[in-house]
């Protein structure tokens, strides 16, 4: 009954919280470093207050002999810019599946995501993003996206 309650009360103030935009949706492409392979992604941008937001979203790398995937939730502030330049930190948790092909078993991996972002506002918003996914394989990732 207590968590019920104190369930209620947060989705009432997270809804209630002043906007500064709507949710964004977004495609996003790049590299990962160490794996050496590109990447496609999709990703939801949900503000919670005029300069935090939730975005969480999912990878798919372009392996051979394996499936390789991330699940990402990621919260970001955006710096005060007095120009269209949207700016960018944040850090988040990922969650990577790596299923080999053949009998091996897959592994799924918990990471610490550290982001920094540059885009550009507009009714589309161009953007480049370098993230470091902090686990005990850590990975560099490069990527370019649009959110519309």
């Amino acid at each position: 009954m207590r968590v019920t309650l104190l369930a209620l009360v947060s989705l009432g103030l997270l809804s209630s919280a002043p906007t500064a935009a709507a949710d964004l949706l977004g495609v996003r492409t790049g590299v990962y470093t160490s794996a050496e392979k590109p990447f496609l992604g999709a990703e939801l941008l949900v503000p919670l207050s005029r300069a935090v937001f939730l975005n969480p979203n999912v990878e798919y790398v372009f392996t051979e002999g394996r499936t390789y995937m991330t699940f990402n939730a990621d919260f970001h502030y955006d710096f005060p810019t007095r120009s269209r330049t949207l700016v960018w930190a944040g850090a988040g948790l990922g969650v990577l599946h790596s299923n080999p092909d053949g009998p091996r078993g897959s592994s799924t991996d918990v990471g610490a995501n550290f982001l920094f972002g540059i885009g550009r506002r507009g009714p589309v918003v161009p953007y480049v993003q370098a993230k470091l996914i902090a686990k005990d394989d850590t990975e560099f990732v490069l990527g370019f996206g649009l959110r519309f």
